[in-house]
């Protein structure tokens, strides 16, 4: 029997749609709006689960063999910027989603077809009368090449979502809404339950996706302006509706990995040099200061709060974008993305909060960074968020000329208890820094901040780079007995100001 094609499959939803309503239904980000508004008034109803026993019981390779047919893709025939694949339910997605494509402001859903999609020796095949139904969704754009459309930006999974750059691979995820991360009782989870993607414009580089999120404690609504051109952006604006009041909510969260790097303590027996979707936290506060965090993996969580007011940005990035520091030729971790959130208006008081989990593999996304407001957001209350996500090589940020470009730590040969660190600075050219070995105490100390907030600093030393160019901070660290970890901030001073990002490390015992 020949497959159905798409455009069949289409007509039989649009048939169907309006024979169920005497027409298709319309659509308006307004009408989305209130939507979430009655659906937060309403008690938490859980979304139907899986109804085939066979597809919620199989494991990652099988689901794996479960693949949309290319040749159905949704707008594949129309010559338009972008089309659209879907993802079928099993695995760990075991909760269907609702897809409804609009088009002059009427919504038409997409129905579940098994002929939608090929199903691989391992997996049976699903009936015609199945009700299995689609787990997200998945778009093409020509990312990388005019001729091809190439997969660029994927949702799937409870609010999470990825995209990348030009000649990137898949990285960091970011999501709707994160609640309670590594807080008690437990971890929140959101989940976008339905789906509105406008049909794009021909000659145009832009589309827009609507969602409505949904959890025991707060629905929302939320409206994706997606463009590509080198950088992949996603303007994004939200309206959080609390059920109940959320004293630790997430705004804007990106969740990634970081397994060791030699800034680390932790080094698992490897032949690589490191491995992590991105190495550091960057932050422009509302003082325009920039900030930059290496990331860390240590015995236990770590939690860092950066009080600010007014943010300008904030993002996971990945610098180290040398394929030989990580020798993978598989998982080129140098082609993952970074991330940079910038908030759009003022989003007052608060802090960007980054929680570090522990991680013995690189399998597990166990970097989390969001924004928290400093006062909870209460039930019955509208919370409107509106924010720009840049997936990127590089962030789009003005910043000071300085930059950490990378962090080494490790074992000084002086006390089994002391740490040997160098911070290696880009863009020192255009200063007046010294051209050769200073001690702490000489009269360089102008152009060093260098402290710690328990412990001891001893023998720093600050020079030029001869290696990769620009300078390089080295000294060592004598930990305060007793102490289980403390912070540590550089700077570089020039002309009585700061010229460079504040370096900020977080040491653990």
């Amino acid at each position: 029997m020949a497959q159905k094609s798409f455009p069949e499959t289409i007509e039989k939803s649009i048939a169907i749609a309006e024979s169920r309503v005497g027409g298709l239904e319309q659509f308006s980000h307004e009408w989305l709006k209130t939507e979430a508004r009655r659906l937060a008034s309403e008690p938490y109803q859980p979304a139907a689960q899986l109804s085939d026993p066979h597809f919620s019981h199989i494991d990652y390779d099988q689901y794996r063999d479960i693949r949309f047919r290319h040749d159905a893709a949704i707008w594949q025939t129309e010559k338009l910027p972008f089309t659209l694949q879907l993802f079928h339910t099993g695995y760990i997605y075991d909760a269907p989603v609702e897809i409804f494509i609009v088009e002059g402001g009427k919504a038409a859903p997409l129905l579940y077809d098994p002929n939608l999609f090929t199903f691989g020796p391992s997996v049976l095949t699903a009936s015609s009368s199945s009700k299995c139904g689609f787990s997200g969704f998945r778009i093409h754009t020509q990312i990388n090449r005019l001729d091809i459309h190439d997969e660029f930006l994927v949702f799937q999974g409870a609010s999470y979502f990825r995209s990348k750059a030009t000649g990137q691979d898949y990285g960091l995820s970011a999501r709707g809404l994160a609640i309670n991360t590594a807080q008690p009782p437990a971890d929140e989870f959101p989940v976008f339950r339905s789906f509105w993607v406008e049909k794009p414009v021909a000659g145009t580089n832009s589309m827009t996706v609507f969602a409505i999120l949904d959890s025991v404690s707060v629905a929302g609504v939320y409206k994706f302006v997606i463009s590509n051109r080198h950088t992949t952006i996603m303007d994004v604006d939200c309206v959080l509706y609390p059920r109940t009041t959320l004293p630790y909510p997430g705004i804007a969260p990106l969740t990634s990995m970081f397994y060791f790097a030699p800034n680390n303590p932790f080094r698992p027996d490897e032949v690589r040099q490191r491995v992590h979707d991105s190495d550091g936290l960057a932050i422009v506060n509302g003082r325009g200061e920039s900030i930059w965090r290496p990331l860390g993996n240590g015995p236990r969580i770590q939690f860092s709060s950066f009080m600010d007011k007014d943010v300008k940005g904030f993002g996971l990035l990945q610098r180290e974008r040398r394929a030989d520091r990580y020798q993978d030729f598989d998982a080129h971790y140098e082609l993952r993305p970074s991330v940079w959130v910038e908030p759009k208006g003022d989003w007052g008081e608060g802090s960007v909060d980054l929680v570090e989990l522990s991680s013995s593999n690189e399998y597990f996304d166990n970097i989390v960074a969001y924004w928290r407001p400093r006062e909870p957001l209460l039930a019955g209350n509208a919370y409107q968020y509106s924010y720009r996500l840049s997936w990127c090589y590089e962030a789009p940020i003005r910043q000071n000329a300085i930059a950490v470009r990378q962090t080494l730590v490790g074992a000084s040969t002086q006390h089994p208890d002391m740490r040997l660190f160098y911070i290696d600075f880009s863009g020192t050219e255009n200063f007046k820094f010294c051209d050769e070995y200073h001690e702490f105490c000489s009269e360089k100390l102008h152009n060093l901040e260098l402290k710690t907030s328990a412990g001891t600093i001893l023998n720093v030393a600050f020079r030029q780079n001869p290696i990769s160019g620009g300078h390089r901070l080295g000294f060592e660290y004598l930990p305060q007995k007793g102490s289980v970890e403390a912070d540590i901030r550089c700077a570089l001073i020039s002309d009585g100001k700061v010229v460079s990002e504040v370096w900020i490390y977080r040491w653990t015992a």
